[in-house]
């Protein structure tokens, strides 16, 4: 039951702070119930290796509220997500879960034959790897082998945005948490202007929109002395909060309002 009650609170958090539910909180917060979630593990595969698989309806909920928590949030994972690693990452859980359930269910059922089970596993796997390295260093024929078609990239120049300035300045000493950090903090700039974050710190710095991750805008890294620009134009009017991804309690609004003369 405590496995399974840190495993449960452990995915919780992990779903809470990669969902942008608590951003300003995400480099703390999902740390920590990664940590929870691992721990949770280890109990629960040192109870079910120690006493077995319990039937009680509480270890049932459990469960269940484990089972959705994954679902739900692989759902989300796979679909959308852009992150190239993914698959990979799925792939080494498959292959760590698959031999780790097999091997506990031996070990707790007939132990006589574990050993042998692990065995087996460790040469499959072994041998997987040798041949996959094998074949990689060993080609097919040229024959076999398709024409490398050569693809001419275009570069396209991004065009620096003009019209009337509205700076932001990202303030000196705004790393220490509590300390002033974007001036204006709350910026009402008139549609057509260009807003211009200026990083006076000497700490490395950003302002990324907060509900989407940057999606609407995003200054990227900016070091001391840089700028970024954002035409106004492109953005509807209304209220936009953004942060800072280095230094997440830093937070400010830009209001976008209908131009006036």
């Amino acid at each position: 039951m405590p496995g399974g009650g840190l495993t449960a609170i452990g995915l919780a958090g992990l779903v809470t702070s990669y969902s942008g539910i608590a951003h300003t909180f995400i480099d703390g917060m999902h740390a920590l119930t990664g940590l929870l979630f691992m721990f949770g593990l280890i109990i629960i595969a040192a109870g079910l290796l120690e006493g077995g698989i319990s039937t009680s309806n509480r270890s049932k909920a459990t469960v269940l509220a484990i089972i959705s928590i994954s679902l739900g949030f692989g759902t989300f994972a796979t679909t959308m997500t852009e992150n190239s690693t993914l698959p990979l990452f799925i792939g080494l859980l498959i292959m760590i879960a698959i031999p780790s359930i097999v091997i506990s269910y031996m070990a707790m059922k007939i132990p006589t034959y574990a050993k042998p089970v692990g065995v087996i596993f460790v040469l499959a796997f072994g041998t997987g790897i040798g041949l996959y390295m094998a074949f990689g260093f060993v080609g097919p024929d040229p024959y076999l082998v398709a024409s490398e078609v050569i693809e001419i990239e275009e570069v396209i120049e991004e065009a620096i945005p003009e019209g009337p300035l509205f700076m932001i300045s990202i303030l000196a000493g705004s790393a220490e948490q509590g300390a002033p950090d974007y001036e204006p903090d709350e910026a009402v700039v008139s549609k057509g202007h260009i807003i211009e974050w200026m990083n006076d710190d000497a700490v490395s710095h950003t302002a990324t929109s907060s509900v989407d991750f940057g999606e609407t805008f995003d200054t990227g890294l900016l070091n001391g002395g840089d700028s970024y620009k954002l035409d106004t134009n492109k953005l509807d009017l209304g209220t936009y909060e953004y942060m800072c991804i280095v230094h997440p309690w830093m937070i400010s609004t830009i209001i976008i309002q209908e131009p006036t003369e």
